[in-house]
């Protein structure tokens, strides 16, 4: 009997899953169903949007087939060698639970045996007036272009004496290491451009008291310490509440102007699961999870990444909406797959706490883990160790390299 898997989703979680399921090959069919045809790399994106390349008339630069090679990779291409993989680009319209039936956007329906839902998330926006029509996101690839764009003809367009004014919302951790970036980027259009140096800023704004509010208090100290070196500015304790050509507001009433502005304070569950009926909801209406990682209330639908909403029973609190997370749900999802399809008992998932590395301008990272923490350029290293066996892991170690080095070149002319 051939069963019938269908994974919602192309990012961390559903790539992970279907490449487990793909090598194991027993009896199985896979198709990954997303609405763009990349797989996006999320955790490069700063150094797209602050990326420096050379402008080559006529063609594209080969930095920059390497810089995007680097954050998108086609989903075709991961799953070239995997036969019993299906790629659909489609967008999913809804799910009929009970019919064990998945709605596509060209009016198509696809039976399924087991269904992984993992589609991700997209900008929250917390509801402030102006801030979708006059901020730049950060969440894929293109976002990262436009912001690059954007501050790139800030400095082509705007008078030689003007103070170019960026300012970042959210100071976690994609608003923290973009500033760091930045800060080089600046600097070089500054030259480029024929600009005093220092009539550029970057300020994040941040609504709570300290930056990167989910880490420890070294990392914050050590965060802020980095930023404020390199000339980052911060605001704290002052959410922002409307947003004007220009001009932003905060809550005490104060403004502060800008030429770009840059928001990364948040997402939420995507908007799939608006039309999802059925199903138990949590905060933000993320799907609710039981201990096996199911969508409660169906024993053959899961759900993985940043749609869900999982807890950590030792701690209580719902995990973060971050790509490691999804990596390990997929990694038990996976499993619970097999389990399933042999009436198994099913595993249960226990989160960890595997620790982070965040880079922060230039050669220089924190890493903390275990209990061991180290600032500099060892853990800017292992960031791109890290990058590298994540590659390997869905392209194999030959491509993977090549795309690794490729990218790394690119990176280490920014820094």
């Amino acid at each position: 009997m051939l069963h019938e898997i269908v994974i919602v989703g192309g990012g961390f979680g559903g790539v992970r899953v279907a490449k487990i399921l793909a090598r194991w090959r027993e009896n199985t069919h896979i198709t990954v169903i997303d609405k763009s045809r990349y797989h996006t790399f999320y955790p490069n994106l700063y150094e797209v949007a602050t990326a420096h390349l050379p402008e080559v008339f006529g063609h594209l630069p080969i930095d920059f087939v390497n810089l995007k090679s680097s954050a998108i990779y086609q989903l075709e291409d991961i799953f070239l060698n995997d036969l019993n993989v299906t790629v659909l680009e489609s967008e999913v319209l809804g799910v009929d639970f009970k019919k064990h039936k998945v709605a596509l956007k060209n009016l198509m329906t696809l039976h399924y045996d087991i269904l992984v839902l993992g589609a991700g998330s997209e900008t929250n926006y917390f509801n402030i007036s102006g801030m979708e029509e006059k901020a730049l996101p950060l969440k894929n690839f293109f976002d990262a272009l436009a912001v690059r764009n954007a501050i790139d003809e800030a400095f082509l367009n705007l008078p030689k004496n003007h103070l170019i004014k960026i300012v970042i919302g959210g100071g976690g951790f994609t608003g923290c290491e973009f500033a760091g970036e930045l800060i080089g980027y600046m600097k070089k259009l500054s030259q480029i451009h024929g600009r005093p140096e220092y009539y550029a800023e970057c300020t994040i704004v941040e609504a709570a008291d300290t930056l990167l509010g989910s880490a420890s208090a070294w990392v914050q100290k050590k965060a802020r310490a980095r930023l404020e070196k390199l000339g980052v500015k911060f605001n704290f304790k002052n959410p922002i509440k409307d947003v004007h050509d220009h001009e932003i507001v905060l809550q005490d009433g104060s403004k502060i102007p800008y030429d770009v502005l840059i928001w990364t304070a948040g997402v939420k569950a995507g908007g799939l699961t608006k039309s999802l009926l059925g199903v138990k909801f949590e905060k933000g209406l993320c799907l609710a999870l039981d201990k096996n990682l199911r969508v409660l209330p169906y024993e053959n639908v899961f759900g993985v990444g940043d749609m869900t909403y999982c807890i950590d029973e030792s701690t209580g609190k719902s995990l973060p909406m971050t790509a490691s997370v999804a990596l390990r749900e997929a990694k038990c999802a996976a499993e619970n797959v097999k389990r399933l399809i042999f009436k198994n008992s099913l595993k249960t998932y226990k989160p960890r706490n595997a620790g982070f590395i965040i880079p922060l301008g230039g050669k220089y990272a924190l890493l903390e883990s275990h209990g061991i923490r180290i600032p500099g350029i060892i853990p800017w290293a292992l960031k791109h160790l890290v990058v590298l066996h994540y590659w390997a892991g869905i392209l194999g170690w030959q491509k993977a390299f090549g795309l690794w080095r490729k990218s790394l070149e690119v990176y280490i002319k920014n820094d």
